[in-house]
């Protein structure tokens, strides 16, 4: 790296007698690129003099960094990098007013990004990489800067991973708790129970526990001394007794059944036949289409049945409403519709129109119109599919003329 940035070649390199600089491969290296050897003789650091005091200098920051944030020993390679990075960006009396970085490359560097080493870091998790209560950042221990992307290197002791990010929030002051187990450096999490998954790696795991016990360290507490996990039938659960009758209220909000999304899993249900037998008389009871062949050139428009399950403001469930939707994104311009815009209050309108309520002491009614999109007249000449599940025997091939407007429709709206 020295050669390509400088563009000068070395011509003498010298080294204590370490192994890493005395062996086959090394001397074999230099001697084919015209590199002179000077080795020191032994227990004589002195005899490299700059270098050896210079990682002094690094070593002695090394262990200030681990003592000062009780980091583990094994984190020593990650604190010499920060420790030269900080070096090389530190005013030093061998180059005269300026940093060893800005004597190299002539750029004054920055360092406003310069955190505490092993501080606890916070490491945003991209939306698209949790879940809806998940939490949004996990704990880390700061490392330094990435030499591959302009981001930060922090070390995760849950996972025992390296994580590369730029959105770290740092709290300097803290030190990570190394005495705690990984499972106790977890968030709290909602108990769900467990998955199916879940149970399926957990027998992984003891499977893969039951190999030859040779693997084990010596650190690792023996089978009798160990804390086994509780089969299911002893682990804690909640009664339900120390809940008030409003939380209980809500908690059903959350048990309710998911509302179907097909035709063919509503019918199995007669809450929802119901519901769907009162928006069919909704529908007849409006005049809203008339059962007619379908004109030659003429297409028709699909239906969906559309399912939702209304609470009141107890969390109680108030009605299954089923609704009869026509597929608008079929439509085509200038044959199924023209013109869509509808009139619409505005939200400030109304509030206005509230506030001048309360300030003269007026009475304000609201009320709610029954399938008011059934109600609109329709220009065009719209045919719709007869609904599934409401084919009229013997009439299987005709088709519904609508008179008036369905929800779905894009004229719908404005009619």
């Amino acid at each position: 790296m020295v050669e390509k940035e400088t563009r000068a070649s070395i011509q003498c390199l010298r080294t204590d007698r370490g192994g890493e600089f005395t062996s086959h491969e090394f001397n074999s290296f230099c001697s084919s690129h015209g590199i002179k050897r000077q080795l020191t003789a032994a227990f004589t650091p002195q005899q490299n003099g700059v270098a050896e005091r210079k990682n002094q200098t690094i070593m002695n920051m090394v262990r200030c960094m681990l003592s000062e944030k009780h980091l583990p020993k094994f984190l020593w390679g990650e604190a010499v990098n920060w420790a030269v990075h900080i070096l090389n960006r530190s005013p030093t009396l061998a180059v005269k007013d300026k940093t060893p970085e800005e004597a190299w490359s002539d750029i004054k560097p920055a360092v406003h990004y310069l955190k505490v080493f092993g501080c606890v870091a916070h490491v945003h998790i991209p939306e698209a990489k949790r879940k809806k209560l998940d939490a949004k950042s996990f704990r880390c221990v700061m490392l330094g800067i990435s030499d591959e992307s302009k981001a930060y290197r922090l070390f995760d002791p849950t996972t025992k991973r390296i994580v590369i990010s730029k959105d770290v929030i740092f709290e300097e002051n803290e030190c990570w708790d190394w005495e705690r187990s990984p499972e106790q450096m977890k968030p709290d999490l909602l108990d769900w129970g467990e998955s199916e998954e879940e149970r399926n790696e957990n027998t992984e795991e003891v499977r893969e526990g039951m190999g030859s016990s040779s693997s084990l360290s010596s650190e690792e507490a023996p089978i009798e001394g160990r804390v086994r996990r509780p089969p299911g039938w002893m682990q804690d659960y909640t009664s339900g007794e120390e809940f008030s009758e409003e939380e209980i209220q809500n908690l059903v909000m959350f048990t309710v059944a998911s509302d179907p999304t097909t035709f063919e899993e509503a019918v199995k249900s007669e809450k929802w036949r119901n519901a769907m037998n009162n928006e069919m008389e909704a529908i007849e009871k409006n005049n809203t289409w008339e059962l007619t062949d379908l004109p030659t050139g003429a297409k028709t428009i699909g239906l969906k049945w559309i399912f939702k399950t209304k609470l009141n403001e107890n969390g109680e469930v108030e009605k299954y409403k089923a609704r009869l939707v026509a597929k608008g994104y079929s439509q085509q311009y200038g044959v199924d519709y023209t013109e869509v815009f509808a009139p619409v209050a505005r939200w400030d309108t109304i509030r206005m129109v509230i506030a001048l309520a309360a300030q003269k002491g007026w009475n304000v009614y609201q009320l709610d119109v029954k399938s008011a999109f059934l109600h609109g007249e329709l220009n065009e000449q719209v045919f719709v599919d007869q609904p599934q599940g409401y084919v009229k025997k013997g009439d299987e091939l005709k088709v519904y003329k609508l008179k008036r407007a369905l929800y779905g429709l894009k004229q719908a709206p404005r009619a």
